[in-house]
């Protein structure tokens, strides 16, 4: 290979890597407003008083800069205009200052707040905006590449791209869009709903609804009162205290909550984990494995080459479906149905108050036996084997490579256990 083929074979690979490190999120270029190192930085600061009445919304337009929106006690509104400015002297840079200017417009819905950055071809300079407003006035923000954070204000709309989003204290509905920053958002007095991409999302104490629309991070959720949506790629998910029910879709990454609502899940290869959860807990997920304990309500699990393992489940209806992975049930009552393919099935129940029934197609069954009860019982094994290790008697037939055991057939009154296998063993265990 000659070395212009090679310095080629290099260029297209680093293209190839840079294009894919953007779109996953680990790295953004601004190529609009790219700053060169040799040169200065100066920085220029005013200030405007707006005396009231006021429109009921502030929307503020702004690119390239830092948005910072309390809410006080005054009732005037109060702002800082910071342009901060990348010349070679500070001439060039006055002269830019002296052009760049603040914008105010107003009319009966809104007031305006924004910049004449779109009058400059070539820029490089951020606007920054620092502003006071009077408790609890709607807002309306659109920014691109900065933060912007707002606290104690009425409804509040956010567009930030490239940029982090603060979010505290909000009497209203909270909607947010943003790429490629953090989200952090706590006490909402209404709904809440975010889009966010290539960035981590916290949200802390929204008195609404909740809905999430993500891709790429992590989303944690804390005391949420109400329902909670997410819809996720590539998205890892915590919730704590969620009152409402639940529902999550994601993929390759784990899935953790504890406290919540009727619950269901739809995800691909993600670990799950649900603990304390009340009402029911539905989760469709494959090639991962699942873990759910202290449930009171109904579990139900349909899977590919899934591992469930659950403990302390009390409810009317247990269904699980897997294949390729084991299932684990320990101290669970209710209607039991579990069909598995090519894994290990052990369960223990508390007494019944519900029939059980496996099927299980090369699958090892390890049942341990409810302590000084009697249920009507049936195991059968294709091409297997049944160990009874109870001292009770029971009657077994052997016919065409299947072997059925059965007893307490008398107990016609109580919730039975049916079995079943082929190719492998059912255990029987006090």
């Amino acid at each position: 290979m000659k070395a212009k083929e090679i310095i080629l074979l290099i260029l297209i690979i680093a293209v190839g890597v840079t294009f894919y490190h953007a779109h996953t999120g680990k790295i953004y270029i601004d190529i609009d407003d790219h700053i060169f190192f040799d040169h200065a930085k100066f920085v220029y600061e005013e200030f405007q008083e707006l005396e009231p009445p006021f429109p009921p919304q502030l929307q503020v337009i702004n690119a390239h800069g830092d948005i910072e929106i309390q809410g006080t006690d005054e009732g005037r509104i109060t702002v800082s205009f910071e342009k901060t400015i990348w010349r070679r002297n500070e001439e060039q840079a006055k002269e830019i200052a002296d052009e760049l200017k603040m914008t105010i417009d107003k009319d009966a819905r809104q007031l305006t707040i924004s910049t004449t950055r779109g009058e400059f071809r070539r820029r490089n300079f951020r606007t920054n905006f620092r502003i006071s407003l009077p408790l609890g006035m709607d807002i309306e923000v659109n920014n691109s590449y900065g933060e912007v954070k707002t606290v104690k204000v009425g409804n509040t709309n956010i567009k930030n791209r490239h940029g982090k989003i603060i979010a505290s204290d909000i009497a209203g509905e909270l909607l947010i869009e943003n790429s490629y920053k953090d989200i952090e958002v706590d006490n909402v007095q209404s709904d809440c709903q975010i889009e966010g991409k290539h960035a981590d999302v916290f949200v802390n104490g929204v008195k609404g609804k909740t809905q999430i629309i993500h891709q790429y991070g992590k989303v944690r959720l804390e005391n949420i009162s109400q329902d909670v949506k997410i819809e996720g790629s590539h998205s890892g998910v915590y919730g704590e205290n969620l009152m409402g029910s639940v529902e999550v879709t994601t993929s390759y990454k784990k899935i953790a909550l504890f406290d919540v609502g009727p619950t269901k899940i739809r995800a691909r290869h993600s670990p799950v984990e649900v603990e304390g959860a009340r009402g029911y807990v539905d989760i469709e997920d494959n090639y991962s494995k699942v873990r759910v304990d202290n449930l009171k309500g109904d579990l139900i699990v349909n899977g590919k080459n899934l591992g469930v393992y659950g403990k302390s489940i009390v409810g009317q209806k247990i269904y699980i479906t897997s294949s390729y992975r084991n299932v684990e049930l320990f101290e669970f009552s209710g209607k039991t149905t579990i069909l598995l393919e090519h894994g290990e099935i052990v369960l223990d129940p508390s007494p019944l108050t519900h029939p059980i029934e496996v099927k299980g197609k090369y699958a090892g069954i390890k049942f341990y036996w409810p302590l000084r009860e009697k249920y009507p019982f049936e195991a059968k094994a294709k091409n297997g084997d049944i160990k009874w290790r109870l001292p009770y008697e029971i009657s077994i037939q052997e016919e065409d490579h299947m072997s059925t055991v059965k007893a307490f057939l008398e107990e016609k009154e109580k919730p039975s256990i049916f079995l079943s296998t082929s190719y492998s063993t059912i255990r029987i265990e006090e």
